[in-house]
């Protein structure tokens, strides 16, 4: 006779499976809190990244909506990679970068609900998770074959384009290891890119561990201790700019190839787990002070002479893709257009290591 606690045991796993399915979660707005322009009713939660990646690939294989001047085979995911590739020398190493950033991110999960009807959230990637160990960053599920993004290149299957595209930051051919050779991505031709170039290439990455502490707790620690939104972003971005990789590019730099590119990196859907994760740091830094940081906004609008200073009005362009959004529109999440926030990274950790745990609960039980 099978003992009840077995039962309460399999209950328990079906219920935590139910639980797990990628649909989108929602959590009301305190009734209290001020928000400056219309108040959402309720906030879609981003969580850590989940298996979204059939909306991704139904983009691949969406016709673009505009096809003046591109080549013929260019998709809707191309579009977006080639907004950024337009917009990339006014939109790093500047204030607006992360306004810039999270209303692209906004756009591209517009179209994926839109064009592909995906339901479930926008994900992030929780560097803090793949480096608080030792474990090389590769071990992540995110890089998982069969149920991830798909691993590092294979040497000797991409040559890097060496014609001059009249890039003001040219390709890093090291960074290049090879097409990707595993995952869903393996197969998929990119159109836009690398640069500001258009050619029909592979998805390509080249792991890079040396840039593991930029994306450690206690560099996260640092970009959070940040008193000013100016002092903040500048803590959280480097290289080019800067001398030494910070959290953003050093979440470039790690996945290497495509993802170096300082126009196109969004080749690699990658990109947008690694920039909501941004998205959530700020987003943190916001809500410890929510008084005097919901709106702070300041540094250089211009990464060349003469510099300027960025403010709330400033207009925020997304050439081919959408109409223009000024800086301020895209300071607070829980107002229209966006309204959504983000889980707790501690809990969402705890759920996968009891998810990961339950075979070994089921197989001591008979032991």
């Amino acid at each position: 006779m099978v003992p009840r606690t077995f039962y309460t045991l399999i209950a328990l796993c079906f219920a935590v499976l139910v639980s797990a399915k990628d649909e989108q979660k929602y959590v009301r707005l305190d009734k209290d809190a001020t928000v400056e322009g219309t108040k959402c009713e309720k906030l879609a939660v981003r969580q850590e990244w989940c298996k979204y990646i059939e909306a991704v690939k139904c983009l691949q294989s969406t016709p673009a909506t505009n096809l003046t001047g591109v080549p013929s085979a260019m998709t809707r995911y191309d579009e977006f990679v080639y907004t950024h590739s337009l917009s990339a020398n006014g939109i790093h190493g500047v204030g607006q970068f992360l306004p810039w950033h999270r209303h692209f991110g906004r756009l591209y999960e517009e179209s994926l609900r839109e064009t592909c009807k995906y339901e479930g959230p926008l994900p992030y990637w929780d560097w803090d998770r793949d480096t608080s160990g030792d474990k090389p960053i590769s071990a992540s599920p995110i890089f998982d074959p069969k149920n991830g993004f798909g691993g590092d290149g294979v040497p000797g299957t991409y040559t890097v384009p060496t014609d001059n595209d009249n890039s003001t930051y040219p390709l890093i051919p090291a960074a290049f290891k090879g097409c990707v050779g595993d995952g869903p991505f393996a197969a998929v031709t990119m159109h836009v890119g690398p640069n500001l170039r258009f050619t029909d290439h592979c998805l390509t990455r080249g792991f890079n561990e040396d840039v593991r502490p930029a994306l450690s707790s206690a560099h996260l620690a640092g970009i959070l201790s940040q008193g000013d939104y100016d002092s903040f972003w500048n803590a959280l971005d480097g290289l080019p700019f800067k001398p030494e990789p910070r959290l953003h590019d050093a979440g470039h730099g790690y996945i290497g190839g495509e993802m170096t590119s300082f126009y196109t990196s969004n080749n690699d859907p990658v990109f947008y787990l690694h920039h909501t994760g941004l998205d959530r740091i700020w987003w943190q830094w916001q809500q410890a002070d929510l008084a005097n940081r919901l709106y702070a906004m300041g540094g250089k609008v211009n990464n060349t002479p003469p510099y300027g200073q960025v403010t709330l009005d400033y207009t925020m362009e997304f050439p081919r893709l959408s109409t223009s959004a000024s800086v301020r529109s895209a300071m607070d999440i829980r107002a229209e257009p966006y309204c959504y926030t983000y889980d707790n990274g501690a809990l969402a950790r705890g759920f996968n290591v009891f998810m990961m745990a339950l075979p070994f609960l089921v197989g001591a039980y008979y032991l």
